[in-house]
């Protein structure tokens, strides 16, 4: 019954397309790693600074208001805002 369905010739052009797909991958596959190992990865480690987001010009700073300064800069740009 699965004979008249699936004929046996449709299921072997399947498998040979499925075969010539993983090959070409497989193939893709080799050449990019190839090309990546043209790419230097350098291991770049940055100090942890806890106070990143209190330093005076930095923008998290600036959008928590965290200094007297950005504090003050809320406080007159809200000002100006609202007055015109």
């Amino acid at each position: 019954m699965l004979r008249i369905l699936f004929p046996y010739p449709y299921s072997v052009e399947v498998s040979k397309l499925r075969q010539q797909l993983d090959e070409a991958h497989l193939a893709w596959a080799k050449e990019w790693k190839k090309q990546q190992s043209n790419f230097k990865i350098e291991n770049i480690r940055f100090i942890h600074d806890p106070y990143w987001n209190k330093r005076f010009f930095s923008l998290q700073a600036a959008h928590d208001g965290e200094t007297w300064f950005w504090q003050a800069t809320h406080v007159l740009v809200r000002w100006s805002v609202l007055s015109i």
